[in-house]
């Protein structure tokens, strides 16, 4: 199973029909890792753009974005508990460098935050209140091309609802 995994890694990095930069027409697909700066707990997501190129104004990404994140903490006699969900759409503008290896962006997110709080301890009259809402924010980013087909990813990002987090990656390009 460890050579079949080796073989498939190795081929992704030797395959590459395409140029190694942010290109129109082509998928960008990968997960990430991050520190929300809420909590300074690791945050989990998968990121996801299209690539257009927009006559007179530049190449575009359009597309989506994911974020999880749950931590605890101790309280008094109590332990609270807190989870955060994060669906939203995204637009990134891709500069054009001379380059094919670094593929730098600045970008806006609109997305819906879903959070829930709950209480375990004495007292019983808590209520576990959602949190969160609709959120508005705007990252940096770039793209490092290890191959044709995988880069390096990270993205600063800051919003509404106290929202931030800094995230590492891998993208797939197909």
């Amino acid at each position: 199973m460890k050579k079949l995994l080796g073989i498939v890694v190795l081929a992704l990095f030797i395959y590459g029909n395409s140029s190694a930069q942010f290109t129109p027409e082509h998928h960008y697909l990968g997960p990430s890792i991050g520190l929300s700066f809420l909590g300074s707990v690791p945050q989990f997501g998968v990121n996801y753009e299209y690539g257009m190129d927009l006559q007179n104004f530049g190449r575009v990404g359009i597309g989506g974005i994911f974020r999880y994140w749950s931590y605890n903490e101790d309280f008094f006699d109590g332990h609270w508990s807190y989870t955060d969900i994060l669906i939203g759409l995204q637009g990134n503008y891709h500069f054009k460098l001379e380059t094919d290896k670094f593929d730098p962006w600045l970008g806006l997110t609109l997305a819906y935050d879903a959070g829930s709080v709950s209480w375990d301890g004495p007292g019983g009259n808590f209520t576990s209140p959602t949190v969160g809402g609709f959120f508005i924010g705007a990252n940096a980013g770039a793209r490092y091309w290890v191959s044709p087909t995988i880069a390096i990813s990270a993205r600063l990002g800051f919003g509404s609802l106290s929202y931030g987090g800094l995230d590492l990656g891998v993208d797939f390009k197909f």
